[in-house]
């Protein structure tokens, strides 16, 4: 079904062929090194937490949520390529990770400030809900690495226009109760992230953007699954939902 990645698609049907790998779409130095920056955030970062938690160095909260919050991007980049990787192979790119998303980064950075912000300038003002933010986050990236596995070669980062004769439509596993299971992954995600930081601006515009960004999305993209798939995708469009408030 869906993705995210300003114009991507998991589509609803398998290839009945194997995926084979490609060498010549990846460059493996950019794949090592981007794998060990990954690595390097989400040791120092854990390491860090441990170490304040074990009283051994004075961290403040703010930190530590942020220590937090950079692993759960970075875990969430990782399992990008490696789903990628090892579910649909020979869809495997230097970009698999989507690093090169400029708008994630741009939320990843107000996120940091907001939270740094407020901590500094309204330090009585305190928006509390790690656990159950950590919680979101989990279910938002086992949904989303569940649908890339179920899915396997149908899934794409990028809407596929075109139907091919050995297409099939996907309805077992999670897409039996989700039809956009990736979708409803990130939108989650995000959600258990800023709950976690304590976040209430990036959470209220980003759920804005986010939802009008996916509600557009499903719509554009469930028109070629209509036209691939005529009344058995509308069936199923009418038996499984999004999990995307609103958006049926």
């Amino acid at each position: 079904m869906s993705n995210l990645h300003n114009s991507d698609g998991e589509n609803s049907y398998q290839y009945n062929w194997h995926a084979q790998y490609d060498p010549t779409k990846v460059d493996l130095s950019i794949v090592a090194l981007k794998s060990l920056g990954l690595g390097i955030l989400i040791s120092v970062n854990f390491t860090m937490m441990v170490l304040s938690a074990c009283n051994i160095i004075n961290s403040s909260p703010a930190i530590t949520r942020i220590n937090g919050y950079l692993i759960f991007v970075s875990v969430f980049y990782l399992l990008e390529f490696f789903s990628t990787c090892l579910f649909n192979n020979s869809e495997t790119d230097d970009d698999s990770f989507i690093l090169n998303d400029i708008d994630l980064h741009i939320v990843h950075v107000v996120s940091i400030l907001e939270i740094l912000g407020k901590t500094w300038l309204f330090p009585s003002f305190i928006i509390d809900f790690p656990i159950i933010g950590l919680c979101v986050v989990f279910l938002g990236q086992f949904s989303r690495t569940l649908a890339m596995y179920t899915a396997k070669e149908s899934f794409n980062h990028y809407i596929q226009r075109e139907h091919m004769n050995k297409h099939k439509l996907v309805t077992w596993g999670i897409y039996r109760y989700l039809r956009h299971p990736s979708y409803f992954g990130f939108f989650w995600w995000f959600i258990g992230t800023q709950l976690w930081l304590g976040n209430l601006a990036v959470l209220a515009l980003g759920l804005f953007k986010l939802w009008n960004f996916f509600n557009y999305r499903i719509k554009f993209e469930e028109k070629f699954l209509i036209n691939f798939f005529g009344q058995d995708y509308t069936d199923y469009k009418s038996k499984a939902r999004t999990g995307i408030p609103f958006i049926e």
